[in-house]
């Protein structure tokens, strides 16, 4: 007599996600205003009923539903827009000094060249302000060279000024250049600002892990956030290795990750721990995701194999964000390395397997159940993969 078919999987009713931004002064507020507005357009996207609602400090509340299912999600933001605010507000000249001063000890101590291993796109974007300084420079000494004498001198000057003026506001030199002084301080232990803010996260991911009321709770970084979730992370492992049961489904979402930015620094011996813990954590499903078109993303490099660590990495994902977007902002995210770098969070307009929305408020179980492109049919009821009916 034969056994009886395994039961399938019921959808997901309710998630909670938590969600840390990149090296961005946006306000929780602004971040969750963004991730509402993903979800609306995944809504559309997919033919479904509702969306999501900003809240008070930086909470979204969300809903989608088909025809069969809805899944409720609560988002919450784990903010630290205040540090990067104080990083900016740093006089322009001194964060240029700080930031060339980091790229010059990352040359001299080998990382940039395991940047350009890791993947050859991303040492170009690390190498980008050295080459937007040298223009400027170049520029300036022509000036003066032309001119000649004291005239020429004060016209390459106030010429060299000016250039680096318009490269802040047009290219973000100021930003690009503070957020790589960030990351070597953060290797080197320098800045217990973040790590307080890093013991305020882990108290937050272990609070949700001995949620009752969610099926699953998504630990979502993007860009370098992605490195103080993992330290975040690990600290909740440690601290707490099996929460209470039933606890809900844990699951770590990097989206366009820098975390291969701090951890291949020499110094970067906790990052490196902390990667090391999550591989070897059960239960723990990790995805990272990543696009080609993203400079800042080290796309599709395994960071538990880049760094020669033991346990399982995560599974790589790679998205095409022209087959996510209307044609305009399809443009639009071709001539911007920073729109192209936050294409994964600022929502899909067409359907894809990966849509930040259905990540949040979808029926699939992230990494268990088949992307939403195989999961959810034209009407936007679920297809044969997920059988379980919605209480």
């Amino acid at each position: 007599m034969s056994s009886a078919p395994p039961t399938p999987p019921s959808p997901i009713r309710r998630r909670l996600v938590l969600h840390v931004p990149g090296y961005e002064p946006l306000s929780p507020g602004a971040q969750a205003r963004r991730l509402a507005r993903a979800i609306a357009g995944s809504a559309a996207a997919w033919g479904l009923e509702g969306g999501g609602q900003p809240g008070a400090g930086g909470m979204v509340h969300a809903r989608l539903a088909g025809p069969d299912w809805a899944t409720e999600a609560e988002i919450r933001i784990l903010a630290w827009d205040d540090l990067i605010a104080r990083d900016l507000a740093v006089p322009l000249p001194l964060r240029i000094w700080r930031g060339i001063g980091a790229l010059a000890a990352l040359l001299a101590d080998g990382t940039l060249a395991r940047y350009g291993a890791a993947h050859w796109r991303y040492l170009l974007f690390a190498l980008f302000p050295v080459a937007v300084l040298l223009g400027v420079v170049l520029a300036s000494a022509a000036t003066a060279r032309a001119l000649g004498g004291a005239a020429g001198a004060v016209a390459g000057l106030l010429l060299g000024l000016a250039l680096l003026v318009l490269a802040d506001r047009r290219l973000h030199l100021g930003h690009l250049l503070a957020d790589w002084a960030f990351a070597r301080d953060i290797a080197a232990g320098r800045r217990p600002d973040v790590t307080a803010r890093i013991a305020a996260f882990a108290e937050e991911i272990a609070t949700a892990r001995r949620r009752r009321d969610v099926q699953e709770v998504v630990l979502c970084g993007h860009s370098l956030g992605m490195a103080l979730l993992a330290e975040a992370l690990s600290a909740a492992l440690e601290a707490e290795p099996a929460p209470p049961r039933p606890a809900p489904r844990l699951v770590l979402l990097g989206l366009g990750s820098s975390l291969l930015k701090i951890a291949l620094m020499p110094e970067a011996a906790r990052l490196r721990a902390a990667v090391a813990r999550i591989a070897a954590a059960p239960g723990l499903t990790w995805v990272e995701v990543s696009s080609r078109r993203d400079l800042v993303s080290f796309h599709r490099a395994d960071p538990v194999a880049r760094l020669g660590l033991p346990g399982h990495g995560p599974r790589l994902e790679s998205i095409h964000p022209r087959a996510m977007l209307a044609p305009a902002e399809w443009r639009r995210v071709r001539r911007s390395v920073l729109r192209a770098h936050r294409v994964y969070v600022t929502g899909n307009a067409r359907r894809h397997f990966f849509d930040w929305g259905m990540v949040a408020c979808g029926p699939g179980a992230l990494g268990r159940d088949p992307w939403p492109d195989r999961l959810i049919g034209p009407d936007g009821a679920l297809g044969t993969a997920i059988m379980g009916k919605v209480a």
